[in-house]
C-alpha cells in the first residue's frame, strides 16, 4: 500500500518532535477534542529531547486558543537503554532548522514503512536534504504565517492567526495531490487555515528570500519588524539586500523570479509591524539562530553560481558576531548597520 491510497484511519497517531512555540501550537490544534466533526480521533505524543526535559514536563500543554490545558503524553527520544520504542506513523517536526537532520535521524528507526514526515522549518535547505534522504513522497513541507511564542515552557500564545500551506518538493502531479489530500484529512485544516499547494517549493523560496531580507536586520537593529521601515540605515541596507537576493534567485534553476522583492518585503513588514522575528527571539534568549539556513544558505548559493553578495555577507558576519555574544551571555554591542 502506498501513501497515495493509504486509507484515512479511525485513530490518527501523531508524534511531535520539537516542543517550542510552533510544536505546542500544532500539538494543541491536533489534540483538541473539539475539532471539526468527522475527523478521526487524534492521539498526540510529544517527543522530548532527553529524560531531564521529560522530568520537567507537567503533562499538559496550554494554549491561548483553549479554555483549559490539554493532557498530552510525552516520551524522551534519548533516555535509558531499556526505553520502549514506539512506532511513528505521522511525524511533525518543529525543531530549529539546524537541529532537524539530527532530530529526525534520532527517531528514524521508529518510523513505520509508510510514515509521513511533516516539516515546519524556515528556509529550504533542510527540506531538500530530508526529501533526498527519506524520499520525496514521504516528506511534506508546511509554510505558515501563524505567529506563536511561549509564555513559559509548554504554554503557547497564538499571537497571530494566519494561514498554512502544505505541499511536497516533487512535481505537483495527481499522485502528489492524492497524498496531500490524504494527509490534510489528518490535520487541523479548519483550525489553522491549512491549504494544499502544488508548488510549495516556490512558496518556500519566497519565504526564504523575505526572511533573508528581514530577520538578520531586526537583530542588528534590535527592533520589531515594522521599525525597519522607519530607520534610514536599515532601509538602505534592506534595499541593497533585496537587489542581491533577486539577482541570486534569477540564477538558480527552479527558483521564482522576485523582481518585486522590495515591495513584498515592505508589505510583510507593514502587516507584521509589531512582530518580533524568530531570529531576534532566539538572540534575546541566548540561543543559536537559523541564520546559516537563511542568509548563510543564500551565500552558499551565490558562491555556487559565482554571484557576488557583499551586503548579504556583511549582514551574515555581523549577525554571527551578535549570535556568538548572545550565546556567551555578553551584553549586546552598539548597533551599527552593515556597509552598503
Amino acid at each position: 500500500m502506498t501513501l497515495t491510497d493509504k486509507p484515512i484511519p479511525q485513530v490518527a497517531n501523531w508524534h511531535i518532535l520539537g516542543a517550542g512555540a510552533m510544536g505546542c501550537l500544532w500539538a494543541c490544534a491536533l489534540a483538541n477534542p473539539l475539532r471539526q466533526p468527522g475527523h478521526p480521533v487524534t492521539q498526540v505524543t510529544l517527543l522530548l529531547r532527553d529524560q531531564a526535559t521529560l522530568a520537567d514536563y507537567p503533562g499538559q500543554v496550554r494554549s491561548s486558543d483553549l479554555d483549559r490545558p490539554l493532557s498530552i503524553p510525552a516520551i524522551a527520544i534519548t533516555g535509558h537503554p531499556g526505553q520502549t520504542l514506539v512506532q511513528i506513523d505521522n511525524l511533525l517536526v518543529s525543531t530549529k532548522a539546524q537541529d532537524t537532520l539530527a532530530a529526525v535521524a534520532s527517531v528514524a528507526s521508529q518510523l513505520s514503512s509508510g510514515a509521513r514526515i511533516v516539516l515546519l522549518q524556515n528556509g529550504l535547505k533542510v527540506q531538500q536534504q530530508l526529501s533526498q534522504r527519506y524520499g520525496a513522497d514521504r516528506v511534506f513541507c508546511l509554510s505558515t504565517s501563524h505567529g506563536a511564542w511561549l509564555r513559559a515552557p509548554f504554554d503557547v500564545v497564538h499571537a497571530g492567526n494566519g494561514e498554512a500551506w502544505l505541499g511536497q518538493l516533487g512535481p505537483g502531479d495527481a499522485s502528489s495531490r492524492a497524498r496531500l489530500q490524504s494527509l490534510l484529512a489528518l490535520l487541523p485544516a479548519r483550525e489553522l487555515n491549512i491549504q494544499t499547494d502544488d508548488n510549495i517549493t516556490a512558496r518556500l523560496w519566497r519565504k526564504l528570500a523575505i526572511n533573508c531580507a528581514v530577520n538578520a536586520l531586526t537583530v542588528i537593529h534590535d527592533c520589531r519588524n515594522g521599525e525597519l521601515l522607519n530607520m534610514a540605515q536599515a532601509r538602505q541596507t534592506l534595499a541593497s539586500l533585496c537587489t542581491e537576493i533577486s539577482t541570486v534567485l534569477q540564477a538558480i534553476p527552479g527558483a521564482p523570479a522576485m523582481v518585486d522583492l522590495q515591495a513584498q518585503v515592505d508589505r510583510v513588514l507593514t502587516v507584521t509591524a509589531d512582530n518580533v522575528s524568530s531570529t531576534l527571539q532566539d538572540i534575546r534568549r541566548g540561543r543559536p539562530t537559523e541564520i546559516d539556513h537563511l542568509n548563510g544558505y543564500l551565500g552558499e548559493l551565490a558562491n555556487h553560481h559565482h554571484i557576488p553578495c557583499p551586503v548579504n555577507e556583511a549582514v551574515l558576519q555581523q549577525m554571527r558576531v551578535i549570535e556568538s555574544r548572545a550565546i556567551r551571555g555578553d551584553p549586546p554591542a552598539r548597533t551599527r548597520s552593515p556597509s552598503t
